[in-house]
């Protein structure tokens, strides 16, 4: 598949080395500019490019960049993509570096949001794991160690593209439902960066907080975080969102 990727940093460049490595014509691109694109992002034959070369003639694009960023590009995306072309959204909202966006603060899930602001559907899948378990992780099926991935889509399509990604990345794909219920795998709830096999993550779908309870966990975490200086071990993150996600 042909896939663009708009947004470089930890998630963004993961996903473009592990979907190159699948075999994908994968191009990447930030607000830096292609020069800026870390080689390990680029390992397996993905190209740095600008914006519009990640959106035009793209099966899949991923968009993985803060939320304060997303009506920075909605135009230039409504602009360039193509009708066919499927939309993965890997965000997460955290009003600390976002700032205030009263319609999520009042419920909305956050993907949802974001189609409206692109007039555009979307997926969303990755938001759930941590940077660096994405980055260190992923096995093939079977194995007992697989980690799950929790996504949402709107039409079986979408499901299937986006299920088959997951399954590259190295890791299980559990579909949640349509993207009204990705609130469910929002910062905040049992499920977000908590490191879950496929039954476990079931589990805390099924188990899922409201939006306004997993918001107040959100931030919580943030705070929580901030006053801990940000541990860089993965291991550390996931047992402080496990304690916090299902308190």
């Amino acid at each position: 598949m042909k896939i663009g990727i708009i947004g470089a940093g930890a998630i963004g460049s993961v996903l473009s080395k592990k979907l190159s490595a699948n075999g994908h014509q994968v191009t990447i691109a930030n607000s830096k500019g292609p020069e800026t694109v870390s080689g390990e992002a680029l390992a397996f034959g993905a190209t740095a490019g600008i914006t519009k070369e990640a959106i035009i003639d793209k099966d899949v694009l991923i968009i993985s960049i803060p939320f304060s960023q997303i009506n920075n590009i909605a135009k230039t995306i409504k602009e360039n993509i193509d009708e066919r072309t499927i939309i993965i959204d890997t965000g997460n909202y955290y009003p600390v570096r976002d700032g205030s966006i009263d319609e999520i603060l009042e419920g909305k899930p956050e993907s949802i949001w974001v189609s409206e602001k692109l007039g555009l559907p979307v997926a969303k899948a990755w938001n759930s794991v941590g940077a660096a378990v994405l980055k260190n992780n992923g096995y093939p099926s079977g194995m007992q160690e697989r980690l799950a991935v929790p996504f949402a889509a709107a039409d079986e399509n979408s499901s299937k593209v986006v299920k088959q990604l997951i399954e590259e990345t190295g890791f299980d794909p559990y579909y949640v439902g349509n993207l009204q219920e990705s609130y469910r795998f929002q910062p905040g709830q049992p499920s977000y960066s908590t490191s879950l096999n496929l039954a476990e993550i079931k589990k805390a779908i099924e188990q899922a907080h409201s939006s306004l309870n997993a918001a107040l966990r959100r931030e919580e975490f943030i705070v929580t975080m901030m006053k801990l200086g940000w541990p860089d071990d993965a291991k550390t993150m996931v047992e402080i969102s496990r304690f916090l996600n299902n308190k």
